[in-house]
């Protein structure tokens, strides 16, 4: 299994995650595409960037890692974006971006921009579309594109996509998110299963890709995890202290939290837990949250590859 940063945030706080991950040998750096950050009002004024505009600078200002979008909603942009943005985005960084697209899940989000926000039903028949015609257009452009939603003519289209690029596929849905990810994906990051839950739906994603022709081991499979430990119980309230950055004490911070459901673990028990996972297939974690502090995501990073 490989480990992975995830962040939000101003340029200069996302590239300086992005070098953590560079120094200590993680596979990628993601970027959440989001217009609103959590669920209330007052979180809604903090600053929120366009991560597609991040992750082309991320190209150029760095070397090696993955560059991951984990997700960009079918309901912000049309799949010629994705496709000619992902394709330019990927041109730029030597060939280590990775487009992922999800159907949205964020109704604020939609709210406040104006941006239209069908039902779900709806957005999942979007994102089928979608990724068929990004799928096409990486694939093989020349024979074009046509579904009820979305098309394009068929042309060589220039630059083409590198052969390996793949598509990212997420979601929690128990059908047809892992259907769409062995339809036409290259990684699918399973969102919120615990170990015991991600089978079943991996079994759905290998059955659709034999269903199509294409072969399941192909297709990477990987989580995100919200992160912030300690070696004991108490360093991890105190690490949330730290990480929230208000001043409030530790045990008040840990209580919002968790009242928000999140649970939080200590080392020895986040290794266990990764364990397990890889025991089910998954090769790889995004670690979210504890991005929020450069040295505390270094240290995610050194005690789970047991550095």
């Amino acid at each position: 299994m490989d480990y992975a940063l995830q962040v939000v945030g101003n340029y200069d706080h996302v590239l300086e995650i992005a070098r953590v991950c560079e120094r200590r040998g993680a596979a990628a750096v993601s970027l959440a595409d989001h217009y609103l950050y959590g669920n209330s009002e007052d979180r809604y004024l903090e600053p929120v960037y366009d991560s597609f505009v991040q992750a082309a600078a991320l190209g150029r200002d760095t070397k090696n890692i993955e560059i991951v979008m984990l997700v960009s909603p079918i309901t912000f942009r049309h799949p010629a974006f994705y496709a000619k943005g992902s394709i330019t985005i990927d041109e730029l960084s030597g060939g280590r971006f990775v487009l992922g697209l999800g159907t949205g899940w964020h109704d604020d989000e939609h709210g406040y921009f104006g941006i239209p926000y069908p039902d779900r039903n709806e957005r999942y028949h979007m994102l089928e579309d979608a990724l068929g015609y990004v799928h096409q257009f990486f694939t093989d452009p020349s024979a074009g594109f046509e579904s009820d939603r979305y098309s394009f003519k068929g042309l060589a289209y220039a630059p083409a996509a590198r052969d390996d690029m793949r598509i990212l596929v997420g979601g929690g849905g128990p059908k047809r998110t892992p259907t769409l990810a062995g339809r036409f994906g290259g990684e699918y990051s399973v969102a919120g299963a615990e170990p015991e839950g991600i089978a079943e739906k991996v079994d759905v994603m290998r059955s659709a890709a034999a269903d199509t022709g294409r072969n399941p081991d192909d297709i990477r499979i990987t989580i995100s995890s919200v992160l912030v430990s300690g070696n004991t119980d108490a360093e991890i309230t105190d690490n949330l202290a730290r990480m929230d950055g208000t001043g409030r004490p530790g045990p008040e911070v840990r209580e919002s939290w968790e009242k928000r459901g999140l649970k939080f673990r200590t080392w020895d028990e986040h290794r266990d837990r990764f364990g397990q996972f890889a025991d089910a297939g998954v090769e790889r974690v995004y670690l979210q949250l504890v991005t929020r502090v450069p040295e505390m995501a270094e240290d995610a990073l050194n005690n789970l590859s047991g550095e």
